[in-house]
């Protein structure tokens, strides 16, 4: 039954037509009394209001209230003698209820109804730092405030939201949060003793030299490596001014007397600066030696080399011929294998040249099909030339996965370099090549990774911290004695931290008698 149906039958239970049929009789009073009757309810439920208000509780229909279950509830719990009739109308049955029927709690629909017209000033800073998050996780242009599409966007999401513009972002907004992050950086970093720094010269597009420096530390037994610091380097590259800027960084955050050691290249400036002005021990970057030892045997096999240089010439014939990359791609489909595009490799990346005669042997049928139907192309490769990069692959192949394990950023790496160098040594030594190439790449990367990196294992640094790794210890080392020399460095030096601290507390202990 609809609302309005339930209503009039409720009202009509307290009314009786005349024979007229424009007048009514209300039953509930004693006297006759007639009331006009116009074809609808609505002066009968006034009167019903108006001189008999506890007698009935007419429902209010609630369709559109979000409250209404709500508020019903409470309705009922006012009341104290309740019938539920089959026609689902509430009738309170004693007239001994003298107050009217509770009203319906404005407060609940208004608070319910009731729009934001602005964000509350936490609500904005909130989203002004998620936005500040994207900018400097994402590496977005500040600009991006002002693109069309973005503003629609936060529209859409929050259309109360009004993005900060470009100049508030890098005068106010920026600067507050980089203060905010230094200041608990510092806060961490005066909570620690011990620091390792690594470090790097690079040069921009725009030819501006800078140093970027990157602090490692331990806080709360984990292990943070921010970048503390790029600073444009002006002046001459010399040991001197690279010791100067470095001092200045380190003096900023208050760590030069913590530092531990400084990792960087085997640039003869850098060391320089490191181990005469800054007086601190210097590490060699091992990725960076690895990558240094891949390049030189490389460069000594004028085989390999003038493969890879037709190898560059098919690679950038590809890339810069939509004809040819679209004849790829329709040979591709033609044999049913995936739409794969070549590898340009970068001179400066060993690794590069990897991926790019990976990428080749990946796609060689459909690659020498496709320059088989151009009209103008380079010379393909020979089936020579595709054994000897089949050949030379799988022996490039362990030098990348050992880069990538030196490179992580959330574990330490100076434990794995002794096992992972002889790692590499035996598999390599185990590869057995076909061309000439092949050996002769073998042979020269076995030759210098024993000449650059075979010392490490007599380093004092690098084998106590290998020794000191409980899943390693002894085991890693390919020869005894260097593992008992360490075993005796760390013996010393627990002995010698023993005495210090043991004397200290003996110096205290008379100061106070």
């Amino acid at each position: 039954m609809r609302p309005g149906n339930k209503q009039r039958s409720i009202v009509w239970e307290h009314f009786k037509k005349n024979s007229d049929k424009t007048t009514v009789t209300c039953q509930v009073e004693n006297r006759k009394k007639d009331l006009k009757f116009y074809g609808n309810t609505t002066n009968l439920k006034e009167h019903l209001k108006r001189k008999h208000p506890t007698l009935i509780a007419i429902p209010v229909s609630t369709t559109d209230d979000p409250d209404s279950d709500l508020q019903n509830i409470e309705t009922i719990d006012n009341l104290s003698n309740v019938q539920s009739p089959s026609t689902s109308t509430h009738i309170i049955q004693s007239q001994s209820l003298t107050f009217p029927p509770a009203k319906r709690s404005r407060q609940l629909k208004l608070f319910g109804s009731t729009k934001h017209t602005e964000l509350t000033i936490t609500e904005k800073n909130n989203i002004d730092k998620s936005l500040i998050k994207m900018i400097t996780a994402d590496y977005q242009p500040l600009s991006i405030v002002e693109n069309v599409g973005f503003l629609e966007y936060t529209k859409q999401l929050q259309p109360l939201y009004t993005p900060p513009s470009r100049k508030l972002l890098s005068t106010k907004l920026l600067p507050d949060q980089y203060n905010i992050i230094v200041s608990k950086l510092k806060s961490m970093l005066n909570n620690v003793n011990d620091v390792s720094v690594t470090t790097d010269m690079w040069t921009s597009d725009s030819t501006k030299s800078y140093i970027t420096v990157t602090c490692h530390f331990i806080y709360n037994d984990n292990l943070y490596s921010p970048v503390i610091a790029t600073r444009e380097v002006c002046d001459s590259h010399t040991g001197e001014n690279i010791a100067s800027a470095l001092s200045y960084i380190f003096n900023e955050w208050n760590i030069t007397h913590k530092i531990v050691t400084i990792v960087s290249d085997s640039g003869a400036n850098i060391k320089n600066a490191i181990n005469e002005h800054l007086k601190k021990y210097h590490h060699p970057c091992v990725a960076h030696t690895l990558n240094l030892s891949v390049n030189d045997a490389i460069n000594k096999n004028t085989e390999l080399l003038q493969v890879l240089k037709t190898c560059r010439a098919i690679v950038g014939h590809f890339k810069h011929s939509s004809s040819a990359t679209e004849k790829l791609r329709e040979f591709q489909k033609q044999m049913g294998l995936p739409e794969l595009k070549v590898k340009q490799d970068v001179s400066t990346r060993w690794n590069s040249c990897l991926i790019m005669i990976e990428r080749l042997i990946e796609i060689k049928n459909p690659i020498s099909a496709a320059m088989s139907s151009l009209r103008r192309a380079p010379n393909c490769l020979t089936a020579t030339e595709w054994d000897l990069i089949a050949d030379c692959a799988p022996i490039l192949k362990p030098f990348e996965h050992m880069t990538s394990e030196l490179s992580g950023e959330k574990y330490p790496t100076l434990s794995l370099v002794i096992p992972l160098i002889r790692g590499l040594q035996y598999t390599v030594k185990n590869i057995k090549p076909d061309t000439h190439a092949g050996i002769l790449l073998q042979n020269t990367l076995l030759d210098v990774v024993a000449r650059r990196l075979g010392s490490l294992e007599k380093n004092s640094i690098v084998a106590k911290s290998t020794f000191l790794d409980p899943r390693l210890k002894k085991t890693a080392f390919g020869l005894a004695d260097n593992a008992g020399n360490t075993e005796k460095w760390i013996i010393e030096e627990l002995t010698s931290n023993i005495h210090i601290l043991i004397t200290t507390a003996t110096m205290k202990t008379l100061e106070t008698i």
